[in-house]
């Protein structure tokens, strides 16, 4: 802490505020590990132990920030259900703990959440240090919009499920965001290729590091881009995020074939199953199809 402004050494040497029996939840670097907080510096400090998802890697983040002595706790997909009851225990208990992960902010895209569940199910108090996550560090260098996005958390490894992972979304018109592994991103790239045809998309690895990677591109080129950085010496490794454009309504059908499709189907269909075929066969918007089908329900009703 040596190389703080006197400003903040100030700040970082006030006593932290807290609350006995508290459970608190705090974001570590993605890479960088100078990108932790002050805040999350004094909790640690100040726990009682660290719940963590590999303690060896974050003996490596303590060891830099000079935390000495402080207990560790594994904590991971492996072994939360055995371990949740303990830690309920000692915060009823008093005791003050920090859960941590390997990089970023913890529970996104895990279950760590039940120990959330659990801590207001017995009235324990939760609260959160925040901080990095790729999730929004990758959208943010996309260049594509932001003001609304979703996050489908990790790609299957499995096709199948995989292809109705991206079909559940094909429609969804914003910015979508993936997690994925080096080895089959080529793969859910081609996949995304074939159900969303040609859109603008960003994959991001390695970010805030010294070999941060951002290949901007589209749905068409961009393993071409990523064949080039291979036979260059330069192959993906761990894991990617992707960041892809929303969907965008390209009416290929003119209003009155439309609404030729619509009475058609008004002779043996409800309203809401003409919505559904026809935005299955088509691909125009639900409200657009559901406004048309009114209006001529109405006129036939009339008639």
């Amino acid at each position: 802490m040596q190389n703080l402004s006197k400003e903040y050494a100030r700040f970082y040497n006030k006593k932290l505020t807290t609350q006995s029996g508290c459970l608190y939840i705090i974001s570590t670097p993605i890479g960088n590990f100078d990108d932790i907080s002050l805040r999350a510096i004094k909790i640690m400090n100040f726990v009682d132990f660290l719940l963590c998802e590999d303690t060896r890697k974050s003996k490596k983040l303590l060891s830099y920030l000079k935390i000495k002595n402080k207990k560790l706790i594994s904590y991971n997909d492996n072994n939360a259900e055995k371990k949740r009851p303990y830690v309920i225990k000692q915060l009823l208990q008093n005791m003050n703990i920090g859960l941590i992960s390997d990089a970023g902010t913890p529970l996104i895209s895990d279950p760590g959440y039940k120990i959330i569940q659990d801590c207001y199910l017995n009235n324990i108090k939760v609260t959160h240090a925040p901080g990095a996550t790729s999730v929004i560090n990758a959208l943010i260098l996309s260049g594509l919009p932001t003001n609304q996005f979703f996050f489908g958390g990790f790609l299957s490894s499995k096709k199948s499920a995989r292809e109705k992972q991206l079909l559940d979304t094909k429609y969804f018109d914003m910015t979508g965001i993936w997690f994925d592994t080096c080895l089959r991103v080529r793969d859910s790239l081609s996949i995304m290729y074939k159900l969303f045809g040609n859109r603008k998309v960003v994959i991001t690895r390695e970010l805030t590091k010294i070999h941060e990677d951002i290949i901007s591109s589209d749905l068409k080129n961009i393993n071409f881009a990523i064949q080039n950085k291979i036979e260059n010496g330069k192959p993906l490794k761990g894991e990617i995020t992707i960041v892809i454009a929303g969907y965008v309504e390209n009416i290929e059908i003119s209003l009155e074939e439309l609404r030729t499709k619509i009475k058609d189907k008004l002779k043996k269909y409800s309203v809401k199953d003409i919505v559904k075929i026809l935005n299955s066969e088509i691909g125009l918007s639900k409200k657009i199809i559901y406004n048309e089908t009114i209006i001529l329900k109405n006129k036939i009703d009339k008639s």
